[in-house]
């Protein structure tokens, strides 16, 4: 029996997000295939890269590797304290400048209207566009003004947009939550104001809406600091373990009929070990 149709939902959560690309490579070590794929935020951000042809272990090399001069470049504070276009420039080489239906496998992306409070879905045009604006955190990275709207982050609305890959034709869905990690904590810079305050506002949506799919992971990322990008390893490892823990369920969930041999791996890939 053929696999259901999986669409995978990518959450927002900041640094949090590389806990994604541990999802993704134990979904690959697994020999799952993935169909649709939706996002918002670092969600939308690592979904683009994915479907753009890029390869899990080369998103995870870029992760480690670059560098906060090469996507940062600091503005007079406006309407966000990065300006976001050496981010938009870098999104758009790295997808290959290509549009949503150039992309190898489909992808719906989430941000939020700031003069009406509406959810957008991004998924035609140019893919850079989509990604630049549903990473711009308020406060932080100026919001992208497209087709006449004010676009920012998509998890102030749909933290994990999981109805996307429903009406992309997902027979399965998968949402990966990574979660609202709300403690007391120092508020030592603006950065920490800002994203505790929208860690909360998502709480608050999960808490009130629940994540409407079949399967959610759950990494465990409570010692992540979301303002940081130094802990990618750490990242990866909690995405990895999470998808692992329920991979039976996602088995039987994906092929009723019980047969399980797709499941075994396709052969030793690198990865960073949980």
């Amino acid at each position: 029996m053929k696999q259901k149709k999986l669409g995978l939902a990518l959450g927002s959560g900041a640094a949090r997000g590389f806990a994604h690309l541990g999802v993704l490579q134990a979904l690959e070590e697994k020999g799952i295939r993935i169909d649709y794929i939706s996002g918002c935020s670092i969600g939308a951000l690592i979904g683009a890269l994915y479907c753009s042809g890029m390869s899990v272990l080369e998103i995870v090399d870029l992760a480690v590797g670059i560098e906060p001069w090469e996507w940062i470049d600091i503005s007079v504070p406006k309407k966000g304290l990065v300006q976001g276009r050496k981010l938009e420039l870098l999104i758009k080489k790295l997808t290959g400048g290509k549009k949503f239906e150039e992309l190898e496998k489909p992808l719906a992306v989430v941000a939020t209207d700031l003069s009406t409070g509406d959810r957008v879905v991004l998924d035609k045009g140019y893919v850079y566009k989509a990604v630049r604006a549903s990473v711009a955190i308020p406060g932080i990275i100026a919001p992208l003004e497209l087709d006449g709207r004010v676009l920012a982050d998509g998890g102030l609305v749909d933290p994990v947009p999981v109805d996307l890959v429903k009406r992309m034709g997902a027979e399965y869905t998968v949402g990966v939550n990574l979660g609202s990690w709300i403690e007391d904590k120092r508020m030592d810079s603006i950065y920490d104001v800002i994203i505790q305050s929208i860690d909360i506002l998502q709480n608050e949506i999960i808490m009130l809406r629940g994540i409407d799919a079949d399967l959610i992971i759950n990494p465990y990322l409570k010692n992540i600091n979301p303002v940081t990008f130094n802990q990618v390893e750490e990242c990866i490892h909690a995405g990895r373990n999470a998808a692992l823990e329920v991979m039976e369920k996602l088995s039987s969930g994906l092929n009723p009929s019980g047969k399980r041999g797709w499941l075994h791996s396709l052969g030793r890939r690198r990865h960073i070990s949980g």
